[in-house]
């Protein structure tokens, strides 16, 4: 597994104590993308190929509270690669605990042909599977659900990433800003359906279930764009 370690800011803080869970899924991103470069495959060079990784669905379980004053440990893998998909599985530890863990699936798109391609054998053949071993890691979508309007959401500057449109991050950040305050998330199923882009008025629109909140991002002719599941501890 590849590892890499991070300290926490300020602006990660939930409280004196605890990291926000978007703080969490930003390093889940930002340590698959270092693990890639690792592999020979940086933005810079899958830029020049034509390429980029694109986020499809993420799961996360937190199981315990992430602590603000330790250092933050992933470790991650490739599950599965298969075809246009690969599965990734990332543990984060503190002091050797797992305080969260998530399976994401990722496809390579390609700008030049302007769609998802088959991931090619050069990039396929610089991992090596790493077996989990344990029912959660396998992505699995889910369905969207009806729900009300709260509010409209202008996509602005700050939310746009390399990509030119709406980051992961960001539009997680916005379904998770759509909860009560103090909502304590156990697992978040996140996917992404298309993307949003600058200047964008979209409709965030949440309804309680039996177990938390679906959540999602639409535009005003109801095209979903990105929809979440959260369920409580």
């Amino acid at each position: 597994m590849f590892e890499f370690n991070y300290e926490t800011r300020y602006g990660d803080y939930k409280d004196f104590y605890t990291v926000k869970n978007v703080c969490i899924l930003d390093i889940i991103q930002d340590v698959a993308t270092r693990h890639s470069a690792k592999r020979g495959f940086d933005m810079i060079r899958l830029r020049d190929m034509s390429l980029a990784w694109m986020l499809q669905g993420i799961k996360v379980q937190f199981l315990k509270d992430t602590k603000t004053e330790a250092t933050i440990t992933a470790k991650t893998a490739i599950k599965d690669m298969r075809g246009v998909t690969s599965e990734r599985g990332t543990l984060i530890l503190q002091n050797g605990e797992v305080c969260a863990r998530a399976v994401a699936s990722w496809f390579l798109f390609d700008f030049a042909a302007g769609k998802p391609i088959r991931i090619p054998e050069e990039i396929a053949a610089s991992y090596e599977p790493y077996d989990f071993n344990d029912e959660f890691f396998s992505f699995k979508k889910f369905k969207p659900r009806e729900c009300e309007v709260l509010r409209k959401i202008h996509i602005s500057n700050k939310e746009i990433d390399t990509n030119h449109h709406l980051n992961n991050r960001k539009s997680a950040e916005i379904l998770m800003d759509a909860l009560p305050f103090d909502f304590p998330i156990f697992e978040m199923n996140i996917l992404y359906k298309k993307e949003a882009f600058l200047g964008e008025e979209l409709l965030l629109c949440r309804t309680e279930t039996e177990n938390g909140y679906y959540v999602h991002l639409a535009d005003e002719n109801g095209e979903i764009r990105v929809l979440g599941e959260f369920i409580k501890r």
